[in-house]
């Protein structure tokens, strides 16, 4: 035996794995551990900067307190009802279908962009390339129109709030979600070029992502002031505007920093009261029906 042990153990190791059933055991490993093993992957650092800084805003902004994002797809489902012709501005490649509440056959979701590459990723059924100061449909034929943060990209927001007006029917709404343009960001937006904001967006979502393009911004129908006058001249009524603060959303890709303006969205969290202190505005417009024009010419 101990010859036999001395031969065996002699063998080169290749020889023995050969003479060893070793493809059936369950420490076998297969070529692509072996690679993993030997070649680790490169740490991404951004990746695990914006995943733990999201995790801080999640914290700091748990669910209960109320977004932006929450209130217009809220207001979107609720103002649809249970069908109707519903017309998605500026949707890009997010499909708002999923938030309505509508059975099989009961209402329609056209989703509207002008960049035809972005419109395709669109999981949608009934999607259009088109222009949003001249839309492609017939006059007071949509029931609702919803915008989330679009129309900061319009060098003239009252030539496609005319349009929304002649689309619309009588009592039909717009749902328009936007940024604050006095915000930081806004400011910032303005001093810097393009290239500056697509870069931004890529250290935001990552390299890989969709999203990862940026539009020009000119925030002309920005500001609650701003956003009545304008809604008003192209023959709009204000229903309401809402204002959020939210947690901070450009500076996930910043170790540290992130955390002074986590702390200065929380102190923007207490002051939105006072007005002007907020991020993003939520606001709806109706298109007055004919019983609501009577009323104001009884009232004067």
């Amino acid at each position: 035996k101990g010859s036999q042990h001395g031969s065996q153990f002699g063998r080169s190791l290749p020889a023995i794995l050969e003479q060893a059933d070793i493809e059936n055991s369950p420490l076998a490993l297969s070529d692509s551990s072996v690679s993993k093993v030997v070649t680790p992957r490169p740490v991404d650092m951004l990746s695990r900067i914006r995943e733990m800084n999201r995790r801080l805003n999640a914290w700091f902004f748990p669910r209960a307190v109320l977004r932006y994002v929450d209130r217009f797809r809220a207001l979107t489902e609720s103002l649809a009802g249970e069908g109707g012709f519903v017309l998605h501005l500026g949707a890009g490649n997010v499909d708002l279908e999923p938030v309505l509440n509508w059975r099989a056959g009961k209402g329609r979701m056209l989703a509207l962009d002008i960049s035809l590459e972005v419109l395709r990723e669109n999981p949608g059924h009934l999607k259009v390339c088109g222009d949003a100061g001249h839309l492609p449909l017939a006059s007071q034929s949509v029931d609702l129109i919803v915008a989330e943060h679009v129309f900061e990209h319009f060098p003239q927001p009252r030539s496609c709030l005319l349009e929304c007006y002649r689309v619309l029917k009588e009592g039909g709404r717009l749902v328009v979600s936007g940024p604050n343009g006095r915000s930081y960001v806004a400011l910032l937006a303005r001093l810097t070029p393009l290239a500056v904001h697509r870069l931004a967006h890529r250290l935001k979502y990552g390299p890989l992502t969709e999203r990862a393009d940026a539009c020009p911004t000119y925030y002309r129908f920005s500001s609650p002031r701003t956003m009545r006058r304008t809604a008003g001249e192209a023959g709009f009524k204000t229903g309401s505007l809402e204002r959020f603060a939210g947690e901070p959303c450009y500076t996930v890709f910043l170790p540290v920093i992130h955390l002074a303006f986590v702390a200065f969205h929380l102190a923007m969290e207490k002051l939105l009261p006072l007005g002007g202190c907020h991020m993003t505005a939520v606001a709806i417009f109706e298109k007055p029906g004919r019983a609501a024009v009577v009323r104001d010419r009884d009232a004067v």
